[in-house]
């Protein structure tokens, strides 16, 4: 019998943040900081602190307007998020900051001419992004992300064009009803400008990031 091929990403880097785990534990999520653990299993329960939670995506239709022209494309990677105590709302079984520690997105245009990358700029030290339990029977999730990105450009025969978000953008799902996601659609809240690195004329935007999160395993 042949041995079964998992499916790969796109992304070497996205496949290196993106590594399985052991599933969420029954016990309930200690109120301090938990030791360093990672899962990719979904639950109906909030994660515990202090867990990394990685989950991929695909961003179908995406629209990238950069100064070469605008750019659609479908873009595939993922994104880890490590739960953290929210110090507005100190109750870890309903409310958690999730601090973006890997997110890489990336995709060719449907003619192969360009090459679209958005990922991660620097490090993610504010930690804005936030998971809400806003009903525990039956179970549901409000999640917004908020992640200060660069998208890279490669066309063929030119040297690629790197520019960078001064604002993050933000993907919101209202629908979740498990956490990680499971093939839950997240929408750009608005459209997200891009510079060229040290200007502060925009040059290009994300017009539309419409992703879908968890809806295929997860693989190293």
């Amino acid at each position: 019998m042949k041995r079964a091929h998992g499916v790969r990403l796109m992304v070497s880097a996205a496949a290196v943040l993106l590594t399985a785990a052991p599933a969420f534990g029954a016990v309930d999520p200690p109120v301090g900081p938990a030791p360093h653990r990672t899962t990719s299993a979904s639950s109906t329960e909030m994660p515990a602190v202090g867990t990394e939670v990685p989950s991929n995506m695909t961003g179908p239709n995406s629209v990238i307007e950069v100064p070469q022209g605008v750019i659609t494309a479908d873009l595939t990677g993922g994104i880890k998020q490590k739960a953290e105590i929210n110090p507005h709302q100190p109750n870890p079984t309903r409310s958690l900051l999730l601090r973006t520690t890997g997110f890489h997105l990336e995709g060719t245009s449907p003619d192969r001419e360009f090459l679209v990358t958005i990922a991660l700029k620097g490090t993610d030290t504010l930690a804005e992004s936030s998971l809400r339990m806003t009903s525990a029977h039956p179970p549901r999730f409000v999640e917004h992300d908020v992640i200060l990105v660069t998208v890279t450009v490669e066309r063929r025969d030119e040297p690629p064009l790197t520019l960078e978000a001064h604002a993050p953008l933000s993907l919101t799902c209202t629908g979740l009803t498990r956490f990680p996601p499971a093939a839950n659609r997240f929408d750009l809240t608005q459209p997200v400008d891009l510079f060229a690195p040290g200007s502060t004329v925009p040059v290009g935007r994300i017009r539309a990031l419409p992703t879908v999160r968890g809806a295929g395993p997860i693989t190293p």
